[in-house]
Protein backbone atom coordinates (compact mmCIF):
# COMPACT_ATOMS: atom_id res chain seq x y z
CA UNK A 1 0.00 0.00 0.00
CA UNK A 2 0.98 3.32 -0.65
CA UNK A 3 2.13 5.10 2.28
CA UNK A 4 0.98 9.43 2.60
CA UNK A 5 3.43 10.89 0.63
CA UNK A 6 3.45 14.75 1.66
CA UNK A 7 1.76 17.37 3.32
CA UNK A 8 1.32 20.74 2.13
CA UNK A 9 0.20 22.00 5.47
CA UNK A 10 1.36 20.93 9.12
CA UNK A 11 -1.20 18.00 9.54
CA UNK A 12 -1.93 17.23 13.04
CA UNK A 13 -0.73 13.90 13.25
CA UNK A 14 -2.51 12.33 16.51
CA UNK A 15 0.55 11.83 19.29
CA UNK A 16 4.23 12.87 22.22
CA UNK A 17 5.68 13.30 26.84
CA UNK A 18 7.45 16.07 28.82
CA UNK A 19 11.06 16.46 27.52
CA UNK A 20 13.46 16.07 30.14
CA UNK A 21 15.37 19.17 31.66
CA UNK A 22 18.62 17.69 31.02
CA UNK A 23 17.41 17.80 27.25
CA UNK A 24 16.11 21.33 27.32
CA UNK A 25 19.46 22.39 29.00
CA UNK A 26 21.65 20.61 26.37
CA UNK A 27 20.00 22.47 23.99
CA UNK A 28 19.05 25.73 25.10
CA UNK A 29 20.39 29.13 23.30
CA UNK A 30 18.83 32.83 23.71
CA UNK A 31 16.38 33.70 21.13
CA UNK A 32 18.13 35.99 18.68
CA UNK A 33 15.51 37.64 16.52
CA UNK A 34 17.77 40.41 14.94
CA UNK A 35 18.93 37.45 12.69
CA UNK A 36 15.26 37.86 10.85
CA UNK A 37 15.10 40.13 8.20
CA UNK A 38 12.00 41.69 6.42
CA UNK A 39 12.63 39.41 3.59
CA UNK A 40 12.35 36.22 5.91
CA UNK A 41 8.67 35.65 5.95
CA UNK A 42 6.25 33.61 8.54
CA UNK A 43 3.29 32.08 7.10
CA UNK A 44 0.49 33.32 9.81
CA UNK A 45 -2.07 31.15 8.10
CA UNK A 46 -3.16 28.39 5.83
CA UNK A 47 -7.20 27.70 4.59
CA UNK A 48 -7.53 24.45 3.33
CA UNK A 49 -10.85 24.55 0.67
CA UNK A 50 -11.75 21.25 -0.82
CA UNK A 51 -13.17 20.94 -3.78
CA UNK A 52 -16.68 23.06 -4.99
CA UNK A 53 -15.92 24.80 -1.10
CA UNK A 54 -17.45 21.80 0.90
CA UNK A 55 -14.75 21.97 4.04
CA UNK A 56 -12.90 25.16 4.92
CA UNK A 57 -10.60 25.04 7.47
CA UNK A 58 -8.16 27.64 8.36
CA UNK A 59 -5.10 26.96 10.38
CA UNK A 60 -3.61 29.95 12.26
CA UNK A 61 0.54 30.20 13.30
CA UNK A 62 1.77 31.84 16.09
CA UNK A 63 5.53 32.73 16.65
CA UNK A 64 7.80 33.85 19.35
CA UNK A 65 10.47 35.44 16.46
CA UNK A 66 10.88 32.90 14.42
CA UNK A 67 9.95 30.37 16.72
CA UNK A 68 6.77 28.46 16.49
CA UNK A 69 4.01 28.97 19.81
CA UNK A 70 1.36 26.80 17.98
CA UNK A 71 -1.39 25.96 15.26
CA UNK A 72 -4.69 26.56 16.08
CA UNK A 73 -7.31 25.43 13.61
CA UNK A 74 -10.98 26.22 13.05
CA UNK A 75 -12.16 22.86 13.27
CA UNK A 76 -11.34 22.68 17.16
CA UNK A 77 -7.55 21.20 16.72
CA UNK A 78 -4.91 23.02 18.19
CA UNK A 79 -0.43 21.96 18.31
CA UNK A 80 1.51 23.57 21.13
CA UNK A 81 5.50 23.31 19.64
CA UNK A 82 8.07 23.10 22.59
CA UNK A 83 11.91 23.73 21.90
CA UNK A 84 14.86 22.96 23.26
CA UNK A 85 17.00 25.93 22.41
CA UNK A 86 16.93 25.80 18.75
CA UNK A 87 15.09 22.52 18.28
CA UNK A 88 11.67 21.25 17.78
CA UNK A 89 11.67 18.78 20.98
CA UNK A 90 8.04 18.61 21.56
CA UNK A 91 4.54 19.02 20.37
CA UNK A 92 1.19 18.39 22.08
CA UNK A 93 -2.16 18.17 19.84
CA UNK A 94 -5.45 18.83 21.22
CA UNK A 95 -8.98 18.24 20.06
CA UNK A 96 -11.33 20.48 21.21
CA UNK A 97 -9.25 22.01 24.21
CA UNK A 98 -8.75 18.29 25.12
CA UNK A 99 -5.09 16.85 25.32
CA UNK A 100 -5.20 13.73 22.54
CA UNK A 101 -1.68 12.93 21.88
CA UNK A 102 2.20 13.86 22.05
CA UNK A 103 5.53 13.87 20.54
CA UNK A 104 8.51 13.71 21.13
CA UNK A 105 11.83 14.62 19.25
CA UNK A 106 15.93 13.67 20.31
CA UNK A 107 19.14 15.21 18.11
CA UNK A 108 22.65 14.06 18.57
CA UNK A 109 25.51 16.95 18.70
CA UNK A 110 24.70 17.33 14.58
CA UNK A 111 21.75 17.75 15.39
CA UNK A 112 20.33 15.47 13.63
CA UNK A 113 17.14 13.64 14.71
CA UNK A 114 17.81 10.32 16.13
CA UNK A 115 14.05 9.31 18.31
CA UNK A 116 11.21 10.03 17.96
CA UNK A 117 8.21 9.07 19.97
CA UNK A 118 4.14 9.03 19.93
CA UNK A 119 2.15 9.06 23.36
CA UNK A 120 -1.67 8.95 23.86
CA UNK A 121 -3.25 11.61 26.45
CA UNK A 122 -2.33 8.78 29.26
CA UNK A 123 1.05 8.78 28.46
CA UNK A 124 1.17 5.45 27.11
CA UNK A 125 3.88 5.22 24.16
CA UNK A 126 1.65 4.00 21.24
CA UNK A 127 5.35 4.22 18.77
CA UNK A 128 8.58 4.99 18.79
CA UNK A 129 11.43 5.28 15.77
CA UNK A 130 15.28 5.00 15.81
CA UNK A 131 17.16 6.77 13.34
CA UNK A 132 20.23 6.02 11.99
CA UNK A 133 22.23 8.81 10.30
CA UNK A 134 24.73 8.02 7.91
CA UNK A 135 27.58 9.41 6.68
CA UNK A 136 26.31 9.51 2.52
CA UNK A 137 23.61 11.66 3.85
CA UNK A 138 21.03 8.16 4.28
CA UNK A 139 18.51 8.25 6.80
CA UNK A 140 17.63 4.43 8.35
CA UNK A 141 14.41 4.66 10.25
CA UNK A 142 12.81 1.68 12.56
CA UNK A 143 9.78 1.84 13.68
CA UNK A 144 8.67 -0.10 16.75
CA UNK A 145 4.59 -0.48 18.08
CA UNK A 146 4.82 0.44 21.09
CA UNK A 147 7.67 1.21 23.48
CA UNK A 148 9.81 -1.76 22.55
CA UNK A 149 12.69 -2.30 20.25
CA UNK A 150 12.50 -5.67 19.91
CA UNK A 151 12.19 -7.45 16.30
CA UNK A 152 8.68 -8.70 17.10
CA UNK A 153 7.61 -4.92 17.52
CA UNK A 154 8.81 -3.79 14.51
CA UNK A 155 6.35 -2.32 12.17
CA UNK A 156 8.63 0.30 10.07
CA UNK A 157 11.72 -0.24 7.92
CA UNK A 158 12.72 2.79 5.71
CA UNK A 159 15.93 4.43 4.32
CA UNK A 160 15.25 7.83 3.75
CA UNK A 161 17.48 9.44 0.85
CA UNK A 162 18.56 13.21 1.49
CA UNK A 163 20.30 15.87 -0.37
CA UNK A 164 20.72 18.85 2.13
CA UNK A 165 17.65 19.37 4.48
CA UNK A 166 15.23 18.00 1.35
CA UNK A 167 13.92 14.43 1.15
CA UNK A 168 14.88 13.05 -2.23
CA UNK A 169 13.74 9.09 -2.26
CA UNK A 170 11.94 6.94 0.45
CA UNK A 171 12.84 3.32 0.03
CA UNK A 172 9.82 1.71 2.10
CA UNK A 173 10.60 -2.29 2.97
CA UNK A 174 7.99 -4.55 3.58
CA UNK A 175 7.52 -8.68 3.41
CA UNK A 176 4.28 -9.56 1.21
CA UNK A 177 3.59 -13.00 1.47
CA UNK A 178 6.62 -13.98 3.08
CA UNK A 179 8.58 -12.10 0.06
CA UNK A 180 10.62 -8.97 0.63
CA UNK A 181 9.23 -5.97 -1.07
CA UNK A 182 10.41 -2.48 -1.89
CA UNK A 183 8.35 0.39 -2.46
CA UNK A 184 10.44 3.61 -3.78
CA UNK A 185 9.26 6.84 -3.51
CA UNK A 186 10.67 9.85 -5.39
CA UNK A 187 10.03 13.43 -4.61
CA UNK A 188 10.37 16.02 -6.80
CA UNK A 189 10.53 20.30 -5.92
CA UNK A 190 9.98 23.60 -7.42
CA UNK A 191 13.18 26.23 -6.74
CA UNK A 192 10.90 28.42 -4.96
CA UNK A 193 10.57 29.26 -0.70
CA UNK A 194 8.56 27.28 1.20
CA UNK A 195 6.25 28.48 3.46
CA UNK A 196 7.89 27.16 6.15
CA UNK A 197 11.19 27.50 5.49
CA UNK A 198 12.07 30.29 7.97
CA UNK A 199 10.48 29.11 11.19
CA UNK A 200 13.41 27.78 13.33
CA UNK A 201 14.03 24.05 13.99
CA UNK A 202 11.64 22.73 10.79
CA UNK A 203 14.67 22.34 8.65
CA UNK A 204 15.70 19.25 11.05
CA UNK A 205 12.68 17.96 10.93
CA UNK A 206 12.37 17.22 7.40
CA UNK A 207 11.14 13.84 7.31
CA UNK A 208 10.53 11.99 11.00
CA UNK A 209 6.93 9.93 10.52
CA UNK A 210 5.75 9.31 6.83
CA UNK A 211 5.84 12.11 5.51
CA UNK A 212 8.47 14.76 3.87
CA UNK A 213 7.92 17.88 4.85
CA UNK A 214 8.86 20.49 2.45
CA UNK A 215 10.51 22.97 4.78
CA UNK A 216 12.78 24.70 1.85
CA UNK A 217 11.53 24.24 -1.16
CA UNK A 218 8.24 22.62 -2.31
CA UNK A 219 7.13 19.06 -3.13
CA UNK A 220 6.09 19.01 -6.56
CA UNK A 221 5.40 15.76 -6.88
CA UNK A 222 5.75 12.00 -5.64
CA UNK A 223 6.49 8.92 -8.19
CA UNK A 224 6.66 5.64 -7.53
CA UNK A 225 8.54 4.17 -10.37
CA UNK A 226 6.80 5.66 -13.69
CA UNK A 227 3.69 6.41 -11.61
CA UNK A 228 3.59 9.94 -10.48
CA UNK A 229 1.16 9.18 -7.48
CA UNK A 230 0.72 12.96 -5.92
CA UNK A 231 1.32 16.07 -7.40
CA UNK A 232 0.89 19.99 -6.65
CA UNK A 233 0.52 23.52 -8.74
CA UNK A 234 1.66 26.82 -7.35
CA UNK A 235 0.94 29.98 -7.92
CA UNK A 236 3.71 32.76 -5.97
CA UNK A 237 4.40 35.96 -4.42
CA UNK A 238 6.89 38.36 -5.79
CA UNK A 239 9.38 37.09 -3.09
CA UNK A 240 8.83 33.43 -4.58
CA UNK A 241 6.61 32.15 -1.74
CA UNK A 242 3.34 29.95 -2.68
CA UNK A 243 0.32 32.48 -2.05
CA UNK A 244 -1.68 29.07 -2.95
CA UNK A 245 -1.35 25.42 -3.81
CA UNK A 246 -3.70 23.15 -5.47
CA UNK A 247 -3.52 19.43 -4.32
CA UNK A 248 -5.99 17.38 -6.38
CA UNK A 249 -9.18 18.24 -4.52
CA UNK A 250 -8.02 20.60 -2.22
CA UNK A 251 -7.03 24.31 -2.42
CA UNK A 252 -4.65 25.67 -0.19
CA UNK A 253 -4.29 29.64 0.85
CA UNK A 254 -1.66 31.14 2.42
CA UNK A 255 -0.91 34.26 4.23
CA UNK A 256 2.07 35.83 5.24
Amino acid sequence: MIMKRFSLILGVALTTVFASCSLDEEYDTAEDTSKMSTSSLLVQSITATSERGATVVTDQYTYNGSKLVKITSSDGREVVFTYGGDLIIRKDFYVNNVLNSKEFFQYNRQYQLTNYRRENSSGTTTYNAIYTNNSDGTVVVKGYSGSSTSPSSQIVNRKVFTAGIRVNKIENYTVQNGTPVTEVLNYSYDSKNSPFKNITGFDKLAYYDITANSNYNNVQSVSSGTTVVESAEYAYNGANYPLSANKGSVTFDYVY
